[in-house]
């Protein structure tokens, strides 16, 4: 990083991605004023001398960050061209493109495969068959819920229930041996697609 300013032909103007103001310094000259002064009789009279001082233009400190990541710090006198430059670029930056890549990927649209069921109500003994299933995360995130019959839903008529998908913690995405009986409402919630399949018998060899 250079600590002091640099010369404008070194600066790269046109590589520039930001422009940050660090500091201003109101710069002054020096001036002596000199005069006469009369006193009230002959010959009273003497020279005077003042000393005062004038502005004489801002230095501005500036952080200039390139595109490729380089940094340095530029130090340039209001009223020049690379001055008014840096100050426009600090106050009016060009617009930031949209770096959102997943926006220019093609999307591939989800389809059913089998045994696959999306968001609904399932009657078990109709829709499926009564068994003891594995229901497994495919897309999506929702959540799965069993209750007692296909009535609505009230306190305590919930036997099973679990969130499902990939992106939380608390979000399952296999929910094994779930033991379905007719008669029961089997429902998938949210934007869900879970497949379903029969469990493996327990085997036990003690």
């Amino acid at each position: 990083m250079c600590l002091f300013g640099k010369k404008s032909e070194q600066i790269d103007i046109d590589n520039i991605a930001s422009v940050v103001i660090i500091e201003k310094t109101q710069l002054y000259i020096n001036r002596s004023r000199w005069g006469l002064s009369f006193g009230a009789t002959i010959g009273d009279s003497r020279v005077m001398a003042m000393e005062g001082s004038t502005p004489a233009g801002a230095e501005i400190k500036f952080s200039v960050t390139y595109n490729n990541g380089r940094k340095e710090i530029v130090k340039a006198m209001s009223g020049t061209d690379l001055c008014d430059r840096l100050l426009q670029l600090a106050l009016d930056p060009a617009p930031v493109q949209n770096s959102r890549q997943n926006d220019d990927k093609e999307y591939s649209p989800v389809s059913l495969g089998k045994n696959e069921l999306p968001a609904g109500r399932y009657l078990i003994g109709k829709d499926i068959p009564e068994g003891t299933y594995d229901f497994t995360w495919v897309w999506g995130h929702g959540s799965m819920e069993k209750y007692q019959n296909d009535h609505d839903t009230t306190l305590g008529a919930c036997t099973f229930t679990q969130w499902i998908g990939n992106r939380y913690d608390y979000e399952a995405r296999q929910c094994i041996n779930v033991k379905c009986v007719s008669g029961e409402m089997l429902v998938l919630s949210g934007n869900i697609i879970v497949r379903i399949s029969k469990s493996k018998p327990v085997e036990l060899d003690l």
